[in-house]
């Protein structure tokens, strides 16, 4: 558990902005980046188009149908993925990834909503590939939509006890406890391109086997959880830079 008094003290106790900073990041910033599953791909868009019908506040009428029509779970799902999404747009980007898996089973959808699901992944994959080489250091970025077969280190397969990326995802393979192969495709590319989380909003599949894909180093999180670990980090981050202005407006004085 967060220790934010502790963190509290050594901000506070710290002058320098910069370590401050460095501080807040590596006590507070939740693990980054995310890649997105395909039932929150489609959630998504739901909100997007949503938010463009009907503003960027959820009224207490529309919160109420919205927990009628899909349930409370859900509709909680829903509104705490519009806040990271309206959240991440007024920061300038978004630390969500896409991939292939996720492009192949949004290409199975039919009619307008595929459509529409297909062009929100366009534009995540555009921030995507805007990301600088270091932005994440460790990740993998080239492998989510990767156009032919990626060479894999052999010391990361022999972990996963098989001898090709393909193995990964195979019905027999340490993946196998996922029952959809989408599923499957989606997971060995995050343990693959060492993605730390999966987002999802797809309780039957990712959500229930997410102790089975901690074991591997990747934790599976709802919308509601991953804001929670945003928004004190946001706090200190607001914290921060409001610090900085008074200390500038008395330096002035």
């Amino acid at each position: 558990m967060t220790d934010y008094r502790s963190i509290e003290a050594q901000l506070a106790n710290e002058a320098s902005p910069s370590r401050r900073l460095d501080i807040i990041k590596v006590a507070l910033c939740p693990p980054e980046p995310q890649l997105l599953d395909t039932c929150v791909l489609q959630n998504l868009d739901w909100v997007d188009r949503t938010i463009e019908a009907r503003g960027d506040q959820w009224s207490e009428e529309h919160e109420r149908e919205l927990k009628q029509r899909f349930g409370i779970e859900l509709a909680d799902d829903l509104f705490d993925l519009g806040t990271l999404y309206k959240r991440f747009e007024y920061e300038g980007g978004y630390p969500w990834l896409v991939c292939n898996a996720a492009v192949e089973e949004a290409h199975m959808l039919k009619g307008s909503k595929g459509e529409s699901v297909g062009q929100l992944i366009q534009f995540l994959i555009g921030h995507q590939e805007d990301w600088v080489s270091d932005a994440y250091p460790g990740i993998a970025k080239g492998l989510l939509l990767a156009a032919r077969r990626a060479r894999i280190s052999p010391l990361i397969l022999r972990g996963l006890g098989v001898t090709s990326p393909e193995e990964v995802a195979d019905v027999r393979g340490p993946l196998s406890f996922l029952p959809d192969r989408g599923d499957r495709l989606v997971a060995s590319h995050a343990l693959l391109a060492n993605i730390p989380v999966i987002l999802t909003t797809d309780r039957r599949t990712f959500w229930a086997h997410r102790q089975r894909l901690l074991a591997f180093g990747v934790q599976v999180m709802r919308p509601k959880e991953l804001l929670d670990l945003y928004v004190p980090y946001w706090d200190a981050l607001s914290a921060e830079f409001s610090r900085r202005r008074a200390s500038s407006s008395a330096a002035r004085e």
